[in-house]
């Protein structure tokens, strides 16, 4: 199986699920695809995106929500297999938990060169 389905099979059984809510895309007036995109250009998919609303660590910056997947956090997760494809990911979003609006996700380029024993 690939990493990207066997994250999909283990977000559809963790219990964290239900406080995410509904993945929103916040409102654009330029270019209403942007998010989608870039999501696709950079190998991100909505599983991904999930795990980081779970169990990122989440800090505020410009009125933005930010939820940031480190090794010390995915390591204590059912997550800790996928360490490598996961670490680094961000999700900014304008509002936080439950029902996120969704402005943008890449990899924290700092983040995912730091790896931790």
């Amino acid at each position: 199986m690939t990493t990207k389905k066997q994250l999909s099979l283990i977000v559809e059984s963790d219990s964290n699920k239900s406080k995410i809510g509904i993945l929103r895309i916040a409102p654009c007036n330029k270019d209403s695809n942007h998010w989608q995109r870039r999501k696709q250009q950079r190998g991100i998919n909505n599983v991904m995106i999930q795990v980081a609303l779970m169990y990122g660590r989440k800090h505020f910056y410009k009125g933005a929500v930010i939820y940031t997947l480190n090794d010390r956090i995915l390591k204590q997760t059912p997550y800790r297999h996928f360490t490598d494809a996961l670490r680094g990911l961000r999700v900014v979003c304008l509002d936080g938990l439950p029902n996120p609006q969704i402005l943008t996700s890449y990899w924290h380029s700092e983040t995912k060169r730091r790896v931790r024993q």
